[in-house]
């Protein structure tokens, strides 16, 4: 559902330039350019409203970082792409409509976007596990793709609604079904879209049972391993081998007695090859653009990125993703702190 991107563009009025940075833009202190062949360069230096206003003219495109230095997001969004991608963001809209999550859908080149704004800024752990159960349900993507972010790393970026799409030339509409059940647009150009989203909008806070859940895993995580007489242990790095720690049981043997194929799928949508997008992006030039992430099952269970020739068990993969000592990961699992698929 493309515009023609030589119409419906043009100045806006500054209080509804606001209003929309206000919804869709979190993280000020960077921003990325889109490049003709669709790619983004990232750009180390603070995004102001007239740059927004430049990208809802038409006159460039940006992409933002959901993420902020605190690993805060003020946003979320779903991304499915296919000729099949509304339909199915569609009836995500509707579950989450009936657990009390309002959303605005928004079609893309290759699919839909469906955005869940926050009446707060809220950690990306807490969003994620509130979150995540819809898009696995729906084999969709969920933005932020992070829990936190990596020392340098720059986290999650998305293409700001309504500019340009410098691949197919044109831009795309939020969307409403129609009386006749067909999607159809908000409106014909980007200031009537963008008065119909800021208008739409509705925000939600996370519930308090999430957060509640989070921050027991977090006091977990944080509590300080102590040796015997009170002291406390040095903290390995977050790569060391974890071989020779041992709990109740080795950490490897407790990897083997894993399915990695169904933990790891609670991080990753994986394909029926085990295949999916690198979850830690921080190590990929511009972001894992094609999917490089595979897991493997059978009796050498392992995973391997072939972008960043990175390979590892479900241990490795746990400290990663949560930035954990192999202690700390151990603990965690021990006391049920971590994904729920993950069992000690």
């Amino acid at each position: 559902m493309v515009i023609d991107g030589r119409n419906g563009v043009g100045e806006l009025a500054p209080e509804l330039l606001a209003a929309y940075a206000s919804l869709f833009v979190h993280s000020w202190q960077h921003y990325a350019v889109q490049q003709r062949d669709g790619s983004y360069w990232r750009v180390a230096d603070p995004l102001s409203l007239p740059q927004v206003a430049a990208h809802l003219a038409g006159r460039w495109t940006l992409g933002t970082y959901l993420l902020d230095r605190t690993s805060l997001c003020s946003c979320a969004a779903f991304d499915a792409d296919g000729t099949d991608g509304l339909e199915c963001l569609a009836g995500l809209a509707e579950d989450l409509l009936r657990a009390g999550v309002p959303t605005v859908l928004e079609a893309s080149r290759r699919g839909g976007h469906v955005w869940v704004q926050l009446v707060e800024p809220t950690p990306a752990q807490v969003v994620r596990a509130w979150l995540m159960p819809f898009a696995q349900a729906y084999g969709v993507e969920l933005y932020p793709k992070q829990d936190g972010l990596a020392p340098g790393g720059s986290g999650s970026l998305i293409r700001l609604p309504l500019g340009i799409h410098q691949q197919s030339r044109g831009w795309y509409p939020f969307v409403q079904p129609s009386a006749w059940g067909e999607w159809v647009p908000v409106g014909q150009t980007v200031a009537e879209c963008c008065a119909w989203v800021c208008q739409q909008v509705q925000r939600v806070a996370v519930p308090d049972v999430v957060r509640g859940s989070c921050d027991a895993m977090l006091s977990a995580q944080h509590e300080p391993i102590m040796a015997e007489g009170g002291n406390a242990l040095a903290v390995p790095s977050l790569l060391a081998s974890h071989g020779e720690y041992k709990g109740e049981r080795s950490i490897r043997e407790w990897c083997r007695s894993q399915d990695i194929m169904t933990v790891i799928g609670g991080y990753v949508c994986l394909d029926h090859r085990g295949v999916g997008s690198c979850p830690f992006k921080e190590h990929h030039y511009r972001g894992d653009l094609r999917p490089s992430f595979q897991v493997f099952g059978g009796a050498d269970q392992h995973w391997y990125c072939y972008a960043w020739h990175r390979a590892g068990d479900l241990c490795d993969f746990l400290c990663l993703y949560y930035h954990l000592t192999p202690q700390e990961v151990w603990r965690s699992v021990q006391q049920g702190a971590l994904w729920q698929t993950v069992v000690a």
